[in-house]
């Protein structure tokens, strides 16, 4: 009966693969685009980030911009230096404000409450996020805009550099696939998913959806929900900035531990995606079962049956990791594929089977 229904799922896996396959070979949209004069907020919430915060906002400090730009920086109870060391760029550049979700009331849990205290401070329409431990270009601001006159809300690409760890190598594959992934939907007028590390709105969408409160008590939610609920907002226009100068890089992990608490967190707002995008959630359990279903085969021993399905599988993943390198402009290392898609088909088990734990996990040294 299993051997069924994992045939099932695993031709919806497929079929999704395809599906992303052709919005790569899709033109890409708004190609040619001129720097829009929006005034932008930068919004970042930080929680006991004294590590990195003096990068991020050396970054956003060096932004090539002839709008105006405000740097909203929220102190989610941080109990390091992070304070001071926000001051001291307040100092320098009244461009940067500082506000502390401290004495905040609220129904929202964690970055979704610090968030929120940041577009309530906004003084402009369109908002732009990243994360404390992100690095960004000093064209950044300056190629996200180009897509706003044409959109409503903006997807950016998050990517990991590899480092020479495994973690990093696993990583640095298994978020470009996310992103690609984020892309060709997006392409095909169906997005799927966004980070919080790169993307942007408009206010009015915020306000249009009531913000958070629909996801209140989820511990992530704030991107690819978000945008789920964004998405059934009557005509909104959704697009994904291509340019590479518009792209973020994101913390790397330099051990297992932390990366895969990360990513149950993730997990768990994936494990509830069926409230929000019903079809979205059925590409998500098509992927979880056609992992399960490998290892199925390789513990009853079909070796045939495994040959077939796990080399379809390969090519299919790696066509997409290939065409969508290639229309993002980004380089590709085929033995780091090799490596990820070996670890992907337990790591993605495992992953599945903790997001129903995700509850026990924490933020930034909080629980839930």
């Amino acid at each position: 009966m299993y051997l069924l229904f994992g045939y099932f799922l695993f031709a919806i896996y497929i079929f999704s693969l395809i599906f992303f396959i052709v919005g790569i070979f899709k033109v890409i949209k708004n190609n040619n685009l001129s720097t829009s004069l929006n005034n932008i907020s930068i919004i970042v919430c930080v929680r006991n980030g004294e590590s990195s915060i003096c990068n991020i906002l050396n970054d956003l400090k060096s932004q090539n911009y002839d709008g105006n730009l405000e740097f909203i920086i929220i102190d989610d109870n941080s109990i390091d230096k992070t304070k001071s060391l926000i001051l001291e760029f307040i100092e320098v550049d009244n461009r940067f404000k500082y506000y502390s979700t401290e004495n905040m009331k609220s129904n929202l849990n964690h970055k979704k409450r610090a968030l929120k205290l940041g577009i309530d401070k906004s003084n402009y329409e369109w908002l732009l996020f990243t994360d404390v431990d992100c690095r960004v270009d000093k064209n950044w601001a300056m190629e996200m805009s180009k897509n706003y006159d044409s959109s409503d809300y903006v997807i950016g690409l998050s990517k990991v550099k590899e480092g020479k760890s495994l973690v990093s190598k696993f990583q640095s594959i298994d978020f470009n696939m996310l992103m690609i992934s984020a892309f060709a939907t997006t392409q095909m007028n169906y997005p799927l998913a966004c980070s919080g590390q790169n993307q942007s709105y408009k206010k009015n969408i915020y306000q249009k959806v009531n913000g958070f409160e629909k996801i209140n008590s989820l511990l992530q939610g704030d991107d690819s929900i978000f945008l789920q609920l964004c998405r059934k907002i009557k005509n909104i226009k959704i697009s994904f900035s291509t340019n590479s100068e518009s792209y973020v890089v994101a913390k790397t992990h330099l051990n297992w531990s932390n990366f895969l608490l990360q990513r149950v967190r993730w997990a768990g707002d994936a494990n509830i995606m069926w409230k929000y995008n019903k079809i979205f959630f059925i590409i998500i359990l098509s992927t979880f079962h056609s992992n399960l279903f490998i290892l199925y085969l390789i513990i009853t021993k079909a070796f045939y049956p495994l040959i077939f399905f796990l080399g379809l599988k390969f090519l299919s993943e790696y066509s997409v990791y290939y065409l969508g390198n290639k229309k993002l402009n980004q380089e590709k290392n085929s033995l780091s594929f090799i490596i990820w898609f070996l670890i992907q088909i337990p790591y993605v088990v495992c992953m599945g089977l903790g997001s129903f734990f995700v509850s026990q996990i924490g933020w930034r040294g909080r629980r839930v």
